[in-house]
C-alpha cells in the first residue's frame, strides 16, 4: 500500500499523510519531504480534521483563514491527510503568517502548492472511492464542505474575467482593423489616407513603456519598420526602403520631445505611402535591375565590382549593364557614386561622424576623392552640406 500511495502522491503532486488513530502522529510516503507540514507541526489541525471526518461521512475538505486547503479521507483502516495546497498565489506576507498559524519554523518557510479547486475535490473523492469503493460528486463535497458559495463566488469571478476580455478583444480587433487599414493605404500609395489615419492609430497603441518618451519612440520605431516592410510590398525597391527607413529611426532616436516623435509616425507613414505612389507610376523595371540595386544597397561600404553584381544575380556583365541604363538612364558605376554620396549626405546630417570616417564608410578611395564627386552632385562641398542641412538636435561643437 506504500507503495502504491507514493505513486499516488507523484501521479497528482499532493502530499499525503496516513495515521491509523487519533494518538498516532501522521506519517508520510516519502514523496515530499515532512518538514514545512502543519501535521507535523500542528497536532491541532489534525485533531481538528479527524473530528470532523468522525462526524461527517464524506471527505472533509477544509480551507482555513489564510485560504489554505487541506483534505481529510476516514477509512477503516484509518485517516488519510493531504496537504498544504492553496487555489492562488499567496504573497510573502500571507506565507509567513500561514507557516507561523501552524508553528512551522520559517526557514522552512515556502510557496504552498497551487492546485485548482477542482483538483481538489477530485483527489478527494478518488481516495474516497480508492478506500470505500463508492464514488461523490463534486458538488456533493462542496455542499457538505461549505465550499458553494467560495465556487459560486469563483464562478461569478471567471465570468466577469471572460466578460472583460470579450470587451478587450473588440477594442484590440478595432485596433488591429484600423492598423491594418493605414497599412494597407500604404501599400497602395494612399498617402492623404494614410495622414488622417495614422493618428488613431498612434492614439489606440497599447503601452510599450511606462515612461511616456520612450512609449512614443518606441511606437514610432515600430511604425517606420511596419510602413518600410508595407512600402517595399507596394513596388518600391527594398533598397530605397531600407534607406528611408534608417533615415527616420535615426531622428527618431536622437528626438526628445513626444510631439515630434507623433508627428514622424505621421511623416514618415505619407512619405512611404508616396514612395509607393511614385513606384508604381514609374516604369516597371526590370527585375535585374532591382536586384542589382539591392546588391549594391547591402554592399556599398566595400568596393563592388561589376563581375560580382553580375555573378551574384546570374547574369553576364554587358546584359546587366544594357538592362541597367535602359531602366535608370545611368551606368551602374554612376548609380553606385550616387548612392554613396546620397548615403554620405545623410550621414553628414544625422551623425556625428567626422568627413575622414564617414568618407572611409561609404568607401571612397580617399577623402579629396570624396569631396570632388560629393560636390559633383550636391554643389557643394561635404563641409558646406554638413553647415548648412544638420539639423540642429544634430549638432555638435566637436565636428570637424
Amino acid at each position: 500500500m506504500s507503495e502504491l500511495m507514493r505513486k499516488i502522491e507523484r501521479l497528482w503532486g499532493m502530499p499525503i499523510f496516513f495515521m491509523r488513530n487519533k494518538q498516532d502522529k501522521p506519517e508520510s510516503f516519502g514523496s515530499f519531504p515532512d518538514e514545512g507540514s502543519p501535521f507535523v507541526y500542528a497536532p491541532f489541525l489534525v485533531e481538528m480534521l479527524t473530528e470532523k471526518c468522525e462526524s461527517q461521512k464524506l471527505p472533509v475538505i477544509y480551507k482555513d483563514e489564510n485560504q489554505a486547503y487541506f483534505i481529510c479521507v476516514g477509512t477503516q483502516k484509518g485517516f488519510w491527510l493531504v496537504g498544504l495546497m492553496c487555489t492562488e498565489n499567496m504573497d510573502y506576507a500571507r506565507i509567513h503568517r500561514l507557516y507561523r498559524h501552524y508553528y512551522i519554523p520559517a526557514s522552512e518557510e515556502k510557496p504552498p502548492m497551487k492546485v485548482s479547486l477542482l483538483r481538489i475535490l477530485t483527489f478527494a473523492g478518488f481516495l474516497y472511492e480508492l478506500e470505500g469503493g463508492e464514488s461523490v460528486e463534486e458538488s456533493e463535497l462542496l455542499a457538505i464542505n461549505s465550499l458553494v458559495t467560495e465556487e459560486d463566488a469563483r464562478t461569478e469571478k471567471e465570468d466577469t474575467i471572460l466578460e472583460m476580455r470579450k470587451v478587450d478583444d473588440e477594442v484590440y480587433h478595432h485596433t488591429y482593423q484600423e492598423e491594418r487599414y493605414v497599412m494597407d493605404c500604404i501599400r497602395e500609395g494612399n498617402e492623404e489616407a494614410v495622414w488622417q489615419r495614422m493618428g488613431a492609430v498612434i492614439e489606440s497603441a497599447g503601452i510599450l513603456s511606462n515612461k511616456t518618451i520612450n512609449h512614443y519612440r518606441y511606437l514610432a520605431i515600430v511604425s517606420v519598420s511596419m510602413a518600410t516592410r508595407e512600402a517595399i510590398a507596394g513596388g518600391v525597391s527594398p533598397a530605397r526602403a531600407y534607406r528611408k527607413s534608417d533615415i527616420y529611426i535615426n531622428k527618431i532616436d536622437k528626438c526628445a520631445e513626444v510631439e515630434e516623435l507623433v508627428e514622424y509616425c505621421r511623416i514618415a507613414g505619407c512619405e512611404f505611402a508616396r514612395m509607393v505612389a511614385e513606384a508604381k507610376s514609374e516604369k516597371n523595371a526590370s527585375s535585374y535591375t532591382e536586384q542589382c540595386k539591392d546588391y549594391i544597397y547591402k554592399n556599398y561600404h566595400h568596393k563592388i565590382h561589376l563581375e560580382d553584381v553580375a555573378r551574384a544575380i546570374g547574369i553576364s556583365q554587358g546584359h546587366l549593364s544594357r538592362v541597367f541604363r535602359e531602366d535608370t538612364g545611368m551606368s551602374i558605376q554612376d548609380y553606385i557614386q550616387k548612392f554613396r554620396v546620397e548615403r554620405a549626405a545623410n550621414l553628414l546630417k544625422y551623425s556625428e561622424a567626422s568627413l575622414s570616417e564617414i568618407s572611409d564608410y561609404v568607401c571612397f578611395y580617399s577623402q579629396s576623392h570624396f569631396g570632388s564627386v560629393f560636390k559633383r552632385y550636391m554643389q557643394m562641398t561635404p563641409k558646406e552640406y554638413r553647415d548648412k542641412y544638420k539639423e540642429k538636435e544634430f549638432r555638435s561643437e566637436n565636428i570637424k
